[in-house]
């Protein structure tokens, strides 16, 4: 027969268990930081204890070697919020990633509502594009989701996501379109550039076209990213890990990323 002060020591013992895993929370509803702050916060308790260990000691040791931030949010239920907005104001308010490379990358899930959402920070966007967090989500999360087998789908999408910015894992279909094909935009491009060549030349009877640089080429950019991965990514092997995670650097989000549903 269970004692009144075994039974107090019970009570006193769930009481701090929840406590201890209470979701704080603003004014807005958007979830506080841990403390000390994770890669990896299952407030909506849909990962083991080992499951999310193995998760942390990934993203961590990928941290410590490109000081890219891959979070991973679960939360029980994003309220009035669409997941997109949730998980744009979440990860501004964590700052993930630095400040001066704006490089973190937020994974945001909501049980409740069967949501998940991949946010791409301003200086990974041209690394990782919507059509590949869309992807991410479509062909690894939400099939593994479906079946409630969350943690596979988590650690299959950061591996996708860490391969793909190492430049391991190379998009088949999305690749072939872009660079086995010449754009049209860069042929009309082309064809502008030559008449307007021989115009200026047959009008300055071949003079020095001093007016004219010809230096440092030219750039284009696209507001969501560019297919191509500039340089060589850098390599990861999980070593040199510290075990822990340092905190968050201040970086911010755009809104580039997608989102689904299971």
């Amino acid at each position: 027969m269970t004692s009144p002060l075994n039974k107090i020591f019970l009570s006193l013992l769930i009481l701090l268990q929840l406590a201890v895993g209470a979701q704080s929370v603003d004014r807005e509803g958007i979830p506080d930081k841990l403390n000390p702050p994770k890669l990896v916060n299952d407030f909506a308790g849909i990962l083991s204890d080992n499951n999310l260990q193995s998760l942390e000691e990934k993203l961590v040791a990928y941290n410590d070697s490109t000081s890219t931030q891959i979070c991973i949010v679960t939360v029980k239920s994003i309220g009035d919020y669409s997941i997109e907005d949730f998980a744009v104001r979440l990860g501004r308010k964590w700052g993930v990633g630095e400040k001066d490379k704006n490089n973190g990358i937020l994974i945001t899930v909501s049980k409740e509502e069967r949501k998940v959402d991949i946010e791409i920070g301003y200086g990974l966007e041209s690394h990782i594009t919507d059509y590949d967090s869309k992807h991410i989500i479509d062909e690894l999360i939400v099939p593994a989701f479906k079946q409630s087998n969350y943690y596979e789908g988590l650690d299959a999408a950061t591996n996708r996501i860490i391969a793909q910015l190492q430049g391991i894992y190379k998009r088949d279909n999305y690749s072939q379109t872009n660079n086995d094909s010449i754009p049209t935009w860069v042929i009309i491009f082309i064809i502008i550039f030559i008449v307007l060549f021989f115009i200026s030349a047959i009008s300055s009877g071949g003079g020095s076209n001093s007016g004219r640089s010809s230096g440092g080429g030219w750039t284009w950019s696209s507001g969501g990213g560019t297919p191509w991965i500039g340089g060589g990514g850098s390599s990861w092997g999980g070593g040199g890990s510290s075990g822990s995670f340092g905190g968050f650097g201040g970086g911010s989000f755009g809104g580039g990323g997608s989102s689904g549903s299971w």
